[in-house]
């Protein structure tokens, strides 16, 4: 597998994808993750091509792995999860003009942290939970979505993080939506931090689970203190900690196995929320880890079989 990761360039940061892809190089990254502004945003890419773009990594020895478009379609304003589909549509078509495979976007939700759910120790479709619902409008807006990614051959991986709003964000609901709209161009994206302070263990099962639906794998490392969580319980706000691979409790040569014996070859995204490693120093740490922890290019052959669990 390659490593890569997420960064924007060419926008309000002030870094250009030259600096960009040059750090990328210095730091022994093999491809970058970039979002759908800046140097990538799609207007621009569908009007002027994606040669500048695609020039400037090669020059480095890249490649982009990724297109992000974090787009909520499941908002509850009718106008604006149209405006937010008619976005993801044109980033799908934009990663076909820059010949990247994947498109990352969130499943969306109305409301953050899981209230789809509705109340607490309430039984499903209580009169608060909203998840028969959310799915029917997944459904809804999503399928014209995925034809399109279809047509292009684009993978659309969906972001599993729940406090950014996304209600696929756990096992069960994965398969809700991906049964609602089933389609070899629709899949998951891979990031076990957040399955860590869910509490849904161990994580090499989970990508076992879902063998074959992992379409990207975006990794950041989780930190729990059981003191403060003894402190707080769960309703806290400072008990776990995401943390860049291989500063938290993940095992990540355990980790990196399962998805290789899920099938899954090709890229490990490096994200950094790290806030005791913020910014470039971080990224550069992930990279280390994780290369470690994967075997050397060409040196064993892939595994005979998927270990699948489901």
């Amino acid at each position: 597998m390659d490593i890569s990761f997420f960064t924007n360039a060419g926008g309000q940061n002030g870094w250009s994808l030259e600096e960009c892809a040059r750090w990328g190089k210095e730091h022994d990254f093999d491809c970058v993750r970039l979002g759908d502004s800046g140097a990538l945003d799609s207007d621009l890419i569908l009007k002027e091509g994606p040669a500048q773009v695609v020039e400037t990594l090669a020059a480095q020895g890249l490649y982009l792995a990724c297109l992000t478009s974090h787009c909520n379609l499941l908002d509850d304003d009718a106008q604006v999860r149209q405006a937010q589909q008619a976005r993801l549509i044109k980033a799908i078509h934009s990663a076909s003009v820059l010949g990247t495979p994947v498109v990352l976007t969130g499943s969306g939700a109305p409301l953050r942290n899981g209230q789809f759910y509705g109340m607490f120790s309430s039984p499903p479709d209580n009169g608060s939970d909203r998840c028969t619902e959310l799915v029917a409008r997944f459904k809804e807006m999503f399928t014209p979505v995925v034809k399109v990614a279809e047509e292009k051959n684009i993978k659309i991986a969906l972001d599993v993080a729940v406090r950014m709003g996304n209600i696929g964000c756990n096992p069960e609901m994965w398969d809700r939506i991906l049964d609602a709209v089933p389609s070899d161009h629709l899949g998951l994206s891979c990031d076990p931090s957040h399955w860590v302070w869910m509490m849904i263990l161990p994580a090499e099962d989970v990508i076992r689970e879902y063998s074959g639906k992992w379409y990207y794998a975006d990794v950041k490392d989780c930190e729990i203190s059981p003191r403060m969580l003894y402190r707080q319980g769960i309703i806290g706000n400072w008990w776990w900690q995401y943390r860049v691979p291989g500063r938290g409790q993940i095992n990540w040569t355990t980790l990196t196995g399962a998805m290789v014996e899920a099938g899954y070859d090709y890229v490990m995204c490096v994200e950094n929320e790290d806030r005791g490693m913020p910014g470039l120093e971080g990224f550069a740490y992930g990279c280390r880890h994780l290369r470690q922890c994967m075997p050397a290019k060409g040196k064993y052959p892939p595994a005979s079989g998927h270990w699948v669990i489901r």
